[in-house]
């Protein structure tokens, strides 16, 4: 009893993580809502502004006002929490051997997956239905590519590859210690499509990070993964089958070239 209870301590000092990341995410979300009200109040009174903030209007300006302040929501947070998350890193610091030779395997690696994947979910969402992730997107190009593209993947592998998986690496066999990561991390995403995506993936991330001792590894192919999809969208979308079909069989000679290069690099 004694020993389950020091473990599950211990899981829930590792959960606290990115239950902190949350908070303060939604703290600085929260703040900048309050600005916006305060913009849009003017002179109404408060029954006027209640009525006001139900109206489609409302919410449709909101949700652009958010949307185009995003890089500075994740800055803002990203500053805020980095002393913290750089003391945490320091403990686990290992001796890093990633060279910038190295820098083609991790985005090669997620190049092709973000292919792979993306190309087979599209055409079997053309056909089921289940997802609305393929539908334009009205965010700016440029806020997509700071955001989901580069600040994105920094913040995720610093929290779930940098600080959760080497916390569960403490009290966990190895392979238990990847299996949990990857499930708290596809948690944090929000449909099952995804969440199979991202556990999948997150393999792949700690793969790196171990064969690397650097975040730099998964970071990259972190960013590549969802760059790839963010420039490569409308391509997919336009349904040219021999296009994207083409993409699929060079994303999966890419990857075999990839199993080559590890079973020679071991």
């Amino acid at each position: 009893m004694k020993n389950k209870f020091k473990y599950l301590l211990n899981l829930i000092k590792t959960l606290i993580w990115p239950v902190v990341f949350t908070i303060g995410y939604s703290f600085v979300n929260f703040i900048f809502v309050c600005i916006f009200n305060n913009s849009e109040k003017g002179t109404m009174d408060n029954n006027e502004f209640l009525k006001y903030i139900k109206t489609d209007y409302y919410k449709t300006k909101l949700n652009n006002y958010i949307t185009n302040n995003s890089i500075f929501i994740i800055l803002i947070v990203l500053i805020i929490l980095f002393p913290i998350f750089y003391k945490i890193l320091k403990k686990y610091k290992k001796e890093n051997n990633f060279k910038v030779k190295n820098i083609f395997f991790p985005i090669v690696l997620g190049v092709s997956i973000s292919l792979i994947y993306n190309i087979t979910i599209y055409n079997l969402n053309n056909i089921f239905n289940f997802t609305n992730a393929y539908k334009p997107s009205n965010i700016p190009l440029m806020i997509q590519l700071v955001c989901s593209g580069i600040l994105g993947p920094v913040i995720e592998e610093i929290l779930f590859r940098g600080i959760v998986y080497n916390k569960l690496k403490s009290f966990n066999k190895p392979m238990t210690s990847i299996i949990l990561c990857s499930l708290i991390f596809s948690l944090m995403h929000s449909n099952i499509i995804d969440m199979v995506y991202a556990f999948g993936v997150s393999f792949m991330f700690i793969y790196l990070y171990e064969k690397y001792k650097t975040l730099k590894a998964p970071i990259i192919m972190h960013m590549s993964l969802n760059i790839t999809i963010i420039l490569m969208l409308k391509l997919i979308t336009y349904n040219f089958l021999i296009f994207n079909s083409y993409l699929v069989i060079i994303s999966i000679i890419s990857l075999l070239l990839c199993r080559f290069y590890i079973k020679k690099d071991v």
